[in-house]
């Protein structure tokens, strides 16, 4: 045969090449329909796989940039293709119930307390194989590979930490300060740990999702900049945020293929603007109430006796104000973490595909206040409904665009990580899991 047929494998474009142009080395060409490079050879093309690049060639690339005519394509492209190009939504959903939840939750629950915590690797399993199983992108839901086993062995190491450091803590406040700063010292390695082991042991269409060890990065991002906090006067800490929302996104990947970043610091700074101006308007609003309220007291007939005790007065309105503190600190943060929420998933790409997420800050907050009540209503029982209800309103607002599809994505290559980093973050409340 004289001629081959050249497949790019990042979007499945394809094209007949006479043989003579092909060189009889490993070499790499660009592919005029997604502009990406990628390696091949003449055996790897004779086997349908690829290679690792060294050299480009130009006459592969001319041949490439510069078809035949019988082989360019046309200005209307055929159906097929035209329908693998033109822009679709693919959308997320979560299909799990608070019954079926609930089963699970409790058996986990239980064995937890009767094995004194032992029983906590298996039932984190259970838990995010259900809700992983139970998110779909595109009507194919997203697998968790963990081994409990693996996990059980982190934990042993996570659990002897932490009874060294609450004994050295209660016994040697010294030593408990050492610890201390131990543990401050490996935060940034713990991220990386546990952001690396949950994305490995996380796949979508049988593809991994991987993380790069990028240890020196986290110990600038998730310790460095925290020193400068109190020197900033607090003003650095959206910048902060941004650069580990960065972080957490840019080192990631599904299979071969990074995800991209195209939020800037100064996305960040104007939501924490706003909430700070929110808190300015009510610190204001909370003054001249304050300042109304003690004059009706002083002249309401009413009230004479609290008006001849001052001291009533001021506990009056000391309750009154951490009762409101709470409330606006709660609906800030809210606020603030559902407005970052929406930012890092709407600037957030891999390849041609951006998510865009659509949360709504009144909904977060009616949703996170109505489920505190319920469980404490419930006394606990009710989580398991909380949870799901929670998923389901995130994923029902999160949607990905995209022109070629969920085709064309390379796996990475396997790799075995221990679960160490990944149960000493989950016991002292580092939670690194795959949703940002």
């Amino acid at each position: 045969m004289n001629n081959i047929t050249l497949t790019c494998p990042h979007c499945g474009f394809s094209r007949e090449l006479a043989r003579s142009v092909i060189p009889p080395r490993t070499a790499s060409a660009t592919c005029p329909s997604c502009s990406r490079t990628f390696a091949f050879s003449p055996g790897d093309i004779d086997n349908g796989a690829s290679a690792p690049a060294s050299a480009d060639t130009p006459g592969v690339m001319e041949a490439l940039a510069e078809p035949p005519a019988s082989l360019a394509p046309s200005s209307a492209m055929s159906p097929p293709e035209a329908e693998r190009h033109s822009p679709r939504t693919l959308r997320f959903t979560f299909t799990g119930r608070p019954g079926e939840y609930f089963g699970i939750w409790i058996v986990n629950t239980l064995l937890k307390i009767m094995t004194f915590g032992i029983y906590s690797p298996w039932a984190k399993v259970r838990k995010r194989r259900y809700f992983y199983g139970n998110t779909l992108l595109h009507d194919c839901p997203f697998d968790y590979l963990a081994d409990p086993i693996v996990l059980f062995k982190g934990w042993l190491i996570a659990a002897g930490f932490f009874i060294l450091y609450s004994a050295g803590n209660h016994f040697v406040p010294l030593l408990g300060l050492v610890f201390g700063l131990i543990f401050f010292l490996a935060v940034p390695w713990l991220v990386v740990r546990s952001r690396r082991y949950n994305a490995v042991n996380s796949a979508h269409r049988n593809i991994r999702f991987s993380f790069r060890p990028a240890y020196r990065e986290a110990y600038v991002v998730f310790a460095g900049l925290y020193l400068l906090v109190p020197l900033t006067l607090g003003l650095i800490i959206p910048y902060v945020s941004y650069r580990q929302k960065r972080f957490l996104v840019e080192n990631g990947s599904y299979g071969s293929t990074p995800f991209n970043f195209a939020a800037t610091a100064g996305d960040f700074y104007r939501i924490y603007f706003r909430a700070f101006l929110a808190a300015v308007a009510i610190g204001v609003a909370y003054v001249l109430f304050i300042a109304l309220g003690i004059t009706y007291f002083s002249t309401a007939q009413s009230l004479a006796s609290l008006a001849k005790n001052p001291g009533q007065i001021s506990i009056l309105f000391a309750v009154l104000f951490y009762f409101l503190l709470l409330v606006f600190y709660f609906c800030m943060a809210i606020y603030v973490q559902t407005a970052v929420a929406n930012l890092t998933w709407n600037r957030t790409g891999i390849v041609d595909g951006r998510f865009s997420s659509t949360l709504r800050t009144r909904d977060m907050l009616w949703i996170y206040l109505s489920n505190a009540v319920a469980i404490a209503c419930s006394l606990g029982l009710l989580i398991p409904w909380a949870s799901v209800r929670l998923a389901r309103y995130r994923f029902e607002h999160l949607t990905m665009q995209t022109s070629k599809g969920l085709d064309g994505f390379l796996a990475a290559a396997g790799e075995e990580l221990t679960a160490t980093g990944e149960e000493i973050g989950d016991l002292f409340g580092i939670e690194m899991d795959l949703a940002l």
